[in-house]
């Protein structure tokens, strides 16, 4: 089981979330301008784990530039992918895949939900593995985590709930 999630949403927060979290939270994204992102000790634990297993990849709106200040992406847990662009560019090993950019335009897709649908479809050929979406826009064709797990405005228990159903599922399916 591959986990493909929407971590700007699922489970990296703002400084003013951060600086009223009742947990310890770490920097996760930084830019020119400084603190962006953080994210919960917990949640890294998890991200570190998943992603040390590539089980787990990233899905974000920025480009290519903006995905290069998530440090977290780069230093704690590489994963083996990374959507870019809600689909539109396809990060492995932190590098552009041509492969993956070839393959999409040939396939003539032109909505957000058809690139998450390819880029989904890719993945799992690619790591041979059925992959679960956590993103805020259901898409048809693949299987979503559960709705429960996300609540709104709140990426701590987001996170707690995600990772911890996720973790469930790996060891029922005997992936772990």
């Amino acid at each position: 089981m591959i986990l493909i999630t929407q971590v700007e949403t699922w489970l990296f927060m703002d400084r003013d979330r951060a600086d009223a979290a009742e947990m310890p939270t770490i920097l996760v994204e930084k830019d020119a301008s400084g603190a962006k992102s953080f994210t919960t000790m917990r949640t890294l634990f998890q991200l570190k784990k998943w992603t040390g297993q590539h089980r787990f990849v990233p899905f974000l709106s920025c480009g290519e530039a903006s995905y290069r200040a998530y440090e977290v992406f780069h230093v704690d847990a590489k994963p083996p992918f990374a959507i870019l662009e809600s689909g539109g560019v396809l990060m492995k090993d932190n590098e552009r895949d041509e492969a993956y950019d070839s393959a999409l335009q040939d396939a003539g897709v032109t909505t957000d939900r058809e690139r998450i649908a390819f880029a989904a479809d890719y993945l799992e050929r690619e790591l041979g593995e059925p992959v679960i979406l956590a993103i805020d826009e259901p898409v048809a064709s693949h299987t979503r985590v559960p709705e429960n797990l996300f609540v709104p405005g709140n990426v701590m228990q987001t996170s707690e709930q995600l990772f911890g159903w996720a973790n469930r599922e790996q060891t029922e399916r005997g992936d772990a």
